[in-house]
């Protein structure tokens, strides 16, 4: 069984680059904000509002700003909401989107979910550092929500787990052309894994390349229209 482990408002990024004579086009849908643009991130918190952490695509003013504090905190007070920035429930995602991002129609809704053998692996993670009454990742995979039946599976993301509950995408790090060629894993079209069997082969290396204090775990990604 998978547990849901949240839902995030994200633009996909797409880039194109060349990396050790290897040019490849990042397609990546992850909701890291090591590389995607969440909306919002830990500035929908108006405790940790900062102006520049806004993506400039997004110029929300007064009083709009306001309203959106006040609901993220109302939802986050709920347990409804947490660091650094995503949805317990798909409902109250899809509610935020239609009030505050219908000028930006490139957002996309994605829900990732963890299997319950990852399940203690994360919550030791993330639970040991959490402050009491700080709705995090913790919080939510602890109430083991299961998957719902709706919204198209898009693959698995490998995610580096810190301690915070952020995380950090294998893709952070450009090892699409090494997984081809020590494992070959080859990622489809929204620079994920096919499946989460490929995710675990890949995470030891992925482990040693980033060489982070993060614990690998693969997410399985699903597409809400």
């Amino acid at each position: 069984m998978y547990y849901t482990a949240g839902y995030y408002l994200v633009i996909p990024k797409h880039e194109r680059g060349t990396v050790n004579g290897h040019t490849y086009t990042s397609r990546v849908w992850s909701v890291s904000t090591f590389i995607s643009q969440l909306y919002p991130g830990n500035w929908g918190f108006s405790w940790q509002y900062s102006k520049r952490q806004v993506p400039k695509n997004f110029p929300l003013v007064e009083p709009a700003l306001g309203r959106l504090h006040a609901s993220t905190t109302a939802l986050f007070e709920q347990n409804k909401y947490g660091a650094p920035g995503f949805f317990f429930e798909r409902k109250d995602a899809l509610t935020f989107q239609e009030q505050f991002l219908v000028d930006l129609p490139q957002v996309k809704l994605l829900g990732i979910f963890l299997h319950e053998s990852h399940l203690s692996a994360a919550t030791a993670e993330v639970e040991q550092h959490s402050a009491p009454n700080w709705p995090n990742l913790a919080t939510l995979l602890q109430q083991q929500v299961p998957e719902p039946e709706a919204g198209q599976t898009i693959g698995f993301d490998l995610l580096g787990l810190f301690d915070d509950g952020s995380y950090e995408p294998s893709s952070y790090h450009i090892l699409e052309e090494e997984y081809r060629t020590l494992f070959g894993i080859g990622l489809n079209d929204y620079g994920l894994f096919t499946n989460e069997a490929d995710c675990q082969r890949a995470a030891p290396h992925t482990d040693k390349v980033a060489d982070e204090p993060a614990t690998w775990l693969p997410f399985k990604v699903k597409l809400f229209a």
